[in-house]
């Protein structure tokens, strides 16, 4: 029976890759919300100071449409990185179920192996003991 080792090593490292991409994938994310938050957080404190002073209302109207804009560009941005991250969840699953099926299938053959082994070294045994007991019966 062939070994998998190689195959294993190469899904192990395969799959620390697809992790990697995940990982990156997520802190994209996180940043791109942090990113809104502050974008929100802007947004209101202008909104406030409008409300505090009014002389400055004829250019928050600009500056509103500007800020929608940013946020529907980063919803349209959020919801491409969502995708990304569904597409690497599901190829870094793959990647693992692939992996499993090789470390079982070689766990199985590792395992048939020692029996087989096992089962040699049993019957080597039982020969020597079996031939000592002849030349005992023989003198």
């Amino acid at each position: 029976m062939a070994d998998l080792s190689t195959l294993i090593r190469l899904h192990k490292h395969e799959l620390d890759e697809k992790r990697q991409v995940l990982a990156a994938f997520y802190t994209a994310m996180a940043e791109l919300e942090r990113k809104r938050r502050e974008l929100d957080r802007a947004f209101e404190r202008e909104q406030e100071a409008v409300r505090t002073n009014g002389d400055v209302n004829f250019t928050f109207a600009g500056y509103a449409v500007r800020v929608k804009q940013q946020q529907k560009e980063s919803d349209a941005q959020k919801e491409a990185l969502e995708k990304q991250i569904e597409a690497a969840k599901d190829s870094m699953m793959e990647t693992f179920s692939e992996l499993k099926k090789y470390e079982m299938t070689q766990a199985e053959r590792d395992r048939l192996d020692a029996e087989e082994r096992a089962l040699k070294e049993t019957k080597e045994l039982d020969e020597i003991g079996l031939e000592g007991f002849r030349r005992k019966e023989r003198e």
